[in-house]
């Protein structure tokens, strides 16, 4: 082989390693399952058992591991990403639903919807270290990219909690709409979803300013493109996603996807958005450039992953 030849094969498999496939975790609630989607592939690689009722999810590149919150039956499961397999289940004690990794992650952070608290897990020992009173039924959960704030969506009194993640002491809470849940943050902006008011609230991790704009029926994930562009919200009611021009400030489009979309997460690297709907038991793929529906992909019973659920494989 020469030189230029060997040159090229590298940077073959360079390039090829920047195009990996996507893999989507999707916490299927009714059938108690994770699905591992092959998005490109378009099928199931494995359906792995998990706890019963499993909600949200948080994936871990440090440890590979992904961190199931299993809501009826007070606990979170630890997958390897590795083995696809389920290495340690962590008891709680209340309800668990959100649920995210810390900037580092060191740390796994669990909302106790009932008992309206949060639980500290640390990933290298995988037990919990520490819980905290928090805000009525939180919800939505989410670290920014800094390392800098903690954010907690408070469903049952219409707030949003802010907290340091080095000390985890409160920072700021911020009136939003009415039953917020999902929660995206991307830059200086944070995303809030508020279920019964049919709108998203922004608020600006600096100032904390807030405004609010009005999307479909009963949302309930949101997340945002990587300059902060366009803000995609799933709305459960209309079987559709409101597509959200933050510039002006309004919805400027629909995306017809499956039926209830709830949990929604995107994958710029490879230009798309991917939903979780409810009641068609699915996943849906959206072109990210275009802003178009591409196609389904069957998963579990009751797919929910209210969280980051795309891993580059």
């Amino acid at each position: 082989m020469t030189f230029k030849n060997l040159i090229l094969v590298i940077l073959c498999i360079s390039f090829s390693g920047c195009f990996s496939a996507p893999i989507a975790y999707i916490t299927n609630q009714g059938s108690n399952t994770v699905s591992v989607v092959d998005i490109k592939k378009k099928k199931i690689r494995q359906e792995i058992s998990v706890g019963n009722g499993p909600v949200g999810i948080a994936i871990s590149l440090k440890q590979s591991y992904a961190y199931i919150s299993n809501a009826n039956d007070s606990s979170v499961s630890v997958l390897d990403l590795q083995r696809n397999e389920v290495i340690k289940t962590i008891k709680l004690n209340g309800t668990p639903v959100g649920i995210t990794k810390s900037t580092n992650e060191d740390y796994i952070f669990v909302s106790d919807w009932f008992n309206s608290e949060i639980y500290v897990i640390e990933t290298k020992s995988l037990v919990v270290i520490k819980k905290m009173t928090v805000g009525k039924s939180p919800s939505g959960i989410i670290c920014d990219t800094k390392g800098k704030y903690l954010f907690i969506s408070n469903r049952d009194e219409n707030t949003v909690e802010i907290y340091n993640q080095s000390d985890l002491n409160l920072v700021n809470k911020i009136k939003v709409g009415m039953h917020p849940y999902g929660v995206f943050v991307n830059k200086d902006l944070l995303f809030v979803v508020n279920v019964l008011d049919d709108s998203i609230s922004i608020v600006n991790t600096s100032s904390f300013a807030s405004e609010t704009i009005k999307v479909g029926d009963h949302p309930y994930g949101v997340v945002s493109d990587l300059n902060n562009h366009f803000a995609f919200v799933t709305n459960t009611q209309d079987d559709n996603i409101s597509v959200i021009d933050l510039k002006s400030k309004k919805e400027v489009k629909k995306i017809k996807v499956g039926g209830n979309p709830e949990g929604i997460d995107i994958n710029e690297q490879n230009n798309m958005l991917i939903t979780s709907n409810w009641r068609s038991d699915s996943i849906s793929i959206i072109d990210l450039e275009k802003q178009e529906y591409l196609y389904e992909i069957k998963t579990g019973k009751q797919s929910r992953s209210f969280g980051q659920f795309i891993k580059i494989d």
